[in-house]
């Protein structure tokens, strides 16, 4: 079991924490299978009906399983898949990481100072300015995401932890995720450009797979971002982060793979994404947790909302 954030108490017993923490080889499998069905399904359907609108929705389609392919790369970065460490490892990369060029390994190092430093200088993911915009910002930011003008800021944040440094030659990073594991992830590469060059597919590849993740795919993560973090308290503990019990309709688009139970997640970190349902509904039987925890209904509609969370943390700082 990974240790919860500084400060704060054990919330379930350790018996209960095992139970939530094993791992399932096969719904891990399941859940990989699942995304890559639909955007092959979603890709073959757009190519089949020949239409701009068919595309567009298939853009939509992809962009939400790319993201939950990064969801499940999350759990491989806490060891989450497979009880194997290096099988882990190894499909994480394969199968979620090199796919949207990200690495495991990249992702790891960033990902667990985010948990270790949360909400402080030190946090990688840590943004006070974020609490500065208005809902009429997050929303045109969130426009601008869609049609891919958040194109620097989405570089940008990959850049901490996507090959783009490996492909640029960056010693540093290159050392970081391994000689093994950054040929595998250069052979690939040379793989698909070769399969793109023998079947002339670069359009389909351009339209189905990087726009998606340069537009719809931005917007998702910058509201997934905001959702987690902005307008929680500057602590580590229960009021560190914001679990969202979204309606379905915004599960489907926003949340794959219960990654919504964010709270869940901070304050136990090795429990697989495929319980964390459960994990919530046992950690709100405690008082604490109800009291503080900060819990929105949807992403962006209603007064329950994230939207409307962040704009009511943003008026109580103005007022101090």
């Amino acid at each position: 079991m990974a240790p919860l954030p500084r400060g704060t108490a054990p919330l379930l017993d350790i018996a209960q924490v095992r139970e939530l923490s094993w791992r399932s080889p096969w719904r891990a499998t399941l859940a990989i299978a699942r995304q890559w069905a639909v955007i092959g399904a979603a890709a073959a359907g757009a190519i089949w009906w020949g239409q701009w609108y068919g595309y567009v929705l298939a853009i939509v389609v992809i962009a939400t399983r790319q993201h939950a392919l990064a969801v499940l790369m999350h759990d491989g970065a806490h060891r989450l898949l497979f009880a194997d460490r290096r099988i882990n490892d190894l499909l994480s990369d394969v199968l979620l990481a090199f796919p949207l060029f990200i690495s495991t390994t990249l992702y790891r190092r960033h990902h667990l100072e985010h948990h270790r430093w949360l909400n402080t200088e030190r946090d990688p993911d840590f943004d006070p300015a974020a609490l500065d915009n208005t809902t009429g910002d997050w929303v045109r930011l969130f426009a601008k995401d869609a049609v891919g003008l958040g194109l620097l800021k989405t570089v940008g944040t990959l850049d901490q932890f996507s090959l783009l440094p490996v492909l640029r030659g960056d010693r540093e990073a290159a050392r970081a995720m391994g000689a093994a594991r950054r040929n595998l992830f250069l052979g690939g590469l040379a793989l698909l450009v070769t399969a793109l060059v023998v079947t002339g597919w670069w359009t389909a590849f351009l339209l189905l797979w990087i726009v998606p993740m340069l537009t719809a795919l931005s917007m998702i993560l910058r509201l997934r971002d905001m959702a987690e973090h902005v307008g929680c308290d500057q602590d580590s503990g229960i009021g560190g982060t914001r679990t969202v019990l979204a309606p379905a309709l915004e599960r489907l688009l926003f949340s794959p793979c219960r990654i919504n139970y964010h709270l869940a997640h901070h304050l136990y970190p090795s429990v697989p994404c495929y319980r964390l349902g459960e994990l919530h509904r046992r950690l709100m039987e405690n008082e604490a947790v109800r009291r503080k925890a900060h819990v929105s209904r949807s992403y962006l509609f209603g007064r329950s909302s994230v939207l409307s969370h962040v704009a009511e943390a943003r008026r109580a700082r103005a007022t101090g």
